[in-house]
């Protein structure tokens, strides 16, 4: 049986991958998640690895040897790799791989290095995808200034994909009706004229919440 393993350096990240995963199960093919935590899933395989979001914590050292020896005994066909570490690991420690035959993909997330990023971001994330570019058989992009720049950059050895976005379903999520959408107040006990705003996020500094409740104040 063929076997794939998705890596992230982020918990929850199976949630994001569930349809791929199921997909890949409904070939006959047998998948594997490998992030930090415990995770519930369509997963044959579920490896908790302590994978640091942090560049040089030293517990990435340990999560890389973990994840090399279970790319080693496992012969993945295909390794999915996603997030910034997660990806960084996940690519080293499929070198040998490789070279067997195994393809790796990296889903790029939103590149750190960007237009206006931080000095520091471009000497680090940068010099890494100039570095890995070689050992990325796919790369795929979610903008189109990572897309530009990855081909301008040269940031795989081999095909580089633009998708718009990560998209939503859109037979559970699409505009309502003016009738659905006084209905589904009234529910709420809202009136017609109350102001209401969604913004779906992890609760992190980073995401700067603050300045989205400042501009709608």
């Amino acid at each position: 049986m063929k076997r794939v393993l998705f890596v992230a350096n982020h918990k929850g990240f199976s949630k994001f991958n569930a349809p791929y995963m199921e997909w890949f199960k409904k070939q006959g093919w047998i998948v594997d998640n490998a992030s930090p935590g415990i995770e519930v899933g369509i997963v044959d395989n579920q490896f908790d690895i302590e994978i640091q979001r942090a560049p040089f914590s030293l517990k990435n050292i340990k999560a890389y040897i973990k994840l090399k020896e279970i790319i080693k005994c496992n012969n993945y066909d295909i390794i999915h790799v996603h997030t910034p570490m997660g990806a960084f690991l996940g690519r080293l420690a499929s070198i040998k791989a490789r070279k067997n035959g195994a393809k790796v993909v990296y889903t790029a997330h939103g590149f750190h290095f960007f237009d206006g990023a931080p000095l520091k971001n471009w000497v680090i994330y940068y010099s890494i995808e100039k570095i890995l570019a070689r050992f990325t058989d796919t790369l795929v992009t979610i903008n189109m200034e990572d897309y530009y720049r990855a081909q301008e950059s040269k940031l795989s050895s081999g095909d580089i994909f633009l998708i718009n976005g990560v998209g939503v379903d859109l037979l559970k999520f699409h505009p309502l009706s003016q009738q659905e959408r006084k209905s589904k107040r009234q529910q709420l006990g809202l009136d017609s004229s109350d102001f209401i705003g969604l913004y779906t996020a992890q609760f992190i500094h980073r995401k700067n919440h603050r300045y989205i409740l400042a501009m709608i104040r």
